[in-house]
């Protein structure tokens, strides 16, 4: 498997001028028709290969993507606004409340970034995210991504001194 880190230093150090970062989406949940692919750089879409080397078409769709936090913070997150004009996600949310779905499933999102030189694997990512609360206005939809919480129910081990010894020295 190749260094992925080496390729996005070398992106951001040593690649030409010409060469651009595409930011790609893929939007899905289990009632919705398909699998939306999602990218804002080329008019026409644009193939590109998933890490497991699936090749998929990522259609044209008008998008500003910004980071709710730091990409160090274990709350990564991000702000996507949809230019779509209501015409994708809105029917897809109808389509999941009628089938019940939205509340126990919520939408996953999953970010990839790729090189505009380079399509036939993410540069960075998949980066795997839930999208709440989804909005619509005129111009298209708008939701927050952010990362699913891992222990919300406190279903964790619990640091215990007699389960683990070696926290006898700290108490």
């Amino acid at each position: 498997m190749p260094d992925i880190t080496e390729e996005y230093t070398d992106f951001f150090f040593g690649a030409s001028r010409r060469v651009a970062e595409i930011r790609a989406l893929e939007i899905s949940q289990p009632s919705f028709s398909q699998v939306w692919r999602l990218q804002s750089a080329y008019r026409e879409g644009l193939w590109a290969r998933l890490e497991s080397s699936e090749l998929v078409f990522f259609q044209y769709v008008p998008m500003v993507l910004r980071q709710l936090e730091d990409r160090g913070s274990l709350d990564f997150g991000m702000n996507v606004m949809l230019g779509d004009l209501g015409e994708i996600l809105p029917d897809e949310i109808q389509r999941a409340r009628s089938a019940g779905t939205l509340r126990t499933s919520p939408p996953t999102v999953v970010h990839r970034s790729y090189r505009s030189d380079n399509l036939n694997r993410p540069m960075f990512g998949p980066i795997v995210l839930r999208a709440q609360p989804i909005t619509r206005s005129p111009e298209g939809a708008q939701f927050d991504a952010t990362a699913p919480y891992a222990n919300i129910s406190k279903t964790g081990m619990l640091y215990r001194p007699d389960l683990f010894t070696a926290l006898w020295g700290f108490v």
